[in-house]
Formats: C-alpha cells, sequence, structure tokens
C-alpha cells in the first residue's frame, strides 16, 4: 500500500462532506418568509414591512424590537412591521416568537386551484417524479382577493415544461389572506411543492 492509495480515501472524503449538508450559520440572514403589508399595498405600489436584517446571533434582538412595537400598541403598517421582525425572531429560533405567531397569525390557506389539485399536473409530475427527488419554492406576492402575483421560482429541479405548469396553476390558485388578530394582510408567501 502506497502514500497514495492511502491519500485518495481522505480526498474523496473531504469532497464528500464539502458538498454534503452544512451546518446553520450563526451569521445567516434568517429569510423571512412572510413580509407582510396592509390591504391594497400591493396595488398601491407600496412595499412590504421592512426590517433589518435578522441573523441568528440578532434574533433576540428582533424580538425584542418586535415587543417595544406591540406594546406602544402599533397599528397598520407599524404593527406589520413588528410581525415581519417576529417572524424573521422566530426563524432565528427564539421560541417566545415562534409561539407569540402561533397565537396571533393565521397563514394563508389555500382555497381553490394549484399543483397539488390540478389532475394535469398531478399526472405529469408523478410521472417525472419517479425515482427522483423533487424540489419547487416559488415566492409569490398574495394581493386582495387571494390572488399569487409576481411569482418568482426560487429553487427549482423540475424540468422546464413541468415548472412551466407548475407556475401557471399556481397563478390560477385562490387563497384566504393571512390575518394578525383577525385583520387580513397581502404578503409575499413562499409555496413549496413536494
Amino acid at each position: 500500500m502506497t502514500w497514495r492509495s492511502l491519500l485518495l480515501p481522505l480526498v474523496l472524503l473531504g469532497a464528500a462532506s464539502a458538498c454534503g449538508p452544512r451546518r446553520s450559520d450563526p451569521a445567516r440572514v434568517a429569510e423571512d418568509l412572510m413580509r407582510p403589508a396592509p390591504v391594497g399595498a400591493f396595488a398601491a405600489g407600496t412595499p412590504p414591512a421592512t426590517t433589518d436584517d435578522c441573523t441568528v446571533r440578532t434574533a433576540k434582538t428582533c424580538f425584542d424590537q418586535a415587543l417595544t412595537l406591540l406594546a406602544a400598541n402599533a397599528q397598520g403598517p407599524e404593527r406589520l412591521r413588528a410581525l415581519s421582525l417576529m417572524g424573521k425572531a422566530c426563524d432565528g429560533q427564539v421560541k417566545d416568537a415562534c409561539s407569540w405567531l402561533s397565537q396571533h397569525v393565521k397563514e394563508p390557506r389555500r382555497v381553490r386551484g394549484g399543483p397539488p389539485d390540478d389532475p394535469v399536473f398531478q399526472e405529469a409530475f408523478e410521472r417525472w417524479r419517479e425515482g427522483r427527488k423533487h424540489h419547487v419554492r416559488v415566492t409569490c406576492r398574495l394581493v386582495e382577493g387571494g390572488v399569487p402575483q409576481r411569482c418568482e421560482v426560487r429553487e427549482a429541479n423540475l424540468p422546464p415544461d413541468l415548472l412551466a405548469q407548475a407556475l401557471t396553476r399556481i397563478q390560477a390558485s385562490r387563497y384566504v389572506l393571512p390575518t394578525l388578530d383577525g385583520e387580513p394582510f397581502e404578503c409575499d408567501w413562499t409555496i413549496v411543492i413536494k
């Protein structure tokens, strides 16, 4: 056995670990899965509530900022800003933030259409996915009436024709808008098809 034959398994192990799943980076910016805006805001060209980027390390600060806004009885866009901060704090593993969200927020609910319900899409999807991993993430703006608009593909490993079908079906679907303490709001919403 030569030194080269011993080196090969080490090189392969190093390459496999570099391509494997990465551990959570405490400095990463948490993705805000639900960027809220008042009803009618997107039609008027008003962007979603913006917040400072939160990382896992600063998630507690985001939670504290959200609580400060809520304690001051923030209304309208400021209340939605608090919701956005709370979502980022939850993404950053602050359990109290996740608990608050589960008590006060109802997520959007699909009521009609979409790839999971469409038989034509399902037939093509079933044929394609036999023996293959599949994952599609699309972010859309849910506007008044529960209509998904301005959909952007974030991740997809479907063939182009099937991806086009999925996007068409997503845009034809309808949702009940999410609510904060019973008040509906528009939002950016990530739809995942597995």
